[in-house]
């Protein structure tokens, strides 16, 4: 296992522990987008260069799609852990992917595949199990799939072109789904993303108010 792998490994675990631990849903989009641009790189050897730049704009699409379901994220929706708590959750995951090599399990794929895999399904468990707000579930769905991908290289080697582009027009067809689901929730909850805060109704109650 080369050093890049196992940094690159490294950054997809992160990325998931910051795209479902972290309060601002913006900047748990933004690590979705660092696990999903990463994730095609843990793999040896890399896959081929269509797939593989495949792979990284539909990371960058989907990672967009969810931002923009972020700025309709409810107003303080807390994530199910927080970011210290996932952080080592990912790490617990990583090292066990990692000292999966004292196991002699039937694989083709790198340990940092497996380690980076077991890092982002230690994360998106919780968020499944616990989570109401459509955001925090849509979000902790893409780390779910983006982990079974990557314990499946980790198996089975790198994947197929075909594979890895069906895999990543499902991150972005899931992304997609977390904008449509999270701009509906927010429409019919009555919330509003960052420029419809508390502070900006109270004082736009209040300019009303004076107009009178």
């Amino acid at each position: 296992m080369t050093p890049l792998l196992l940094v690159a490994g490294a950054l997809v675990g992160l990325g998931a522990a910051v795209a479902t631990g972290v309060r601002d849903a913006r900047t748990a989009s933004l690590g979705l987008v660092g696990l999903l641009v990463m994730a095609p790189f843990v793999a040896d050897p890399l896959p081929a260069p269509l797939p593989l730049a495949f792979g990284v704009v539909a990371g960058i699409l989907a990672g967009f799609l969810v931002h923009v379901a972020a700025r309709r994220a409810p107003d303080g929706a807390p994530p199910t852990l927080g970011l210290p708590a996932t952080i080592g959750a990912a790490a617990a995951g990583f090292a066990a992917g990692i000292g999966a090599t004292a196991v002699t399990l039937p694989r083709l794929g790198p340990d940092a595949a497996l380690a980076a895999g077991l890092a982002a399904l230690a994360v998106a468990i919780g968020p499944i199990a616990i989570a109401r707000d459509p955001f925090r579930l849509g979000s902790a769905l893409i780390v779910l799939v983006a982990s079974g991908f990557l314990v499946l290289t980790a198996l089975a080697g790198t994947p197929a072109p075909l594979t890895g582009i069906a895999s990543a027009i499902l991150v972005v067809a899931l992304a997609a789904a977390v904008a449509v689901v999270g701009g509906g929730a927010a429409a019919l909850g009555g919330t509003s993303g960052p420029d419809d805060s508390p502070d900006r109704r109270a004082a736009t109650s209040r300019a009303r108010s004076g107009r009178r």
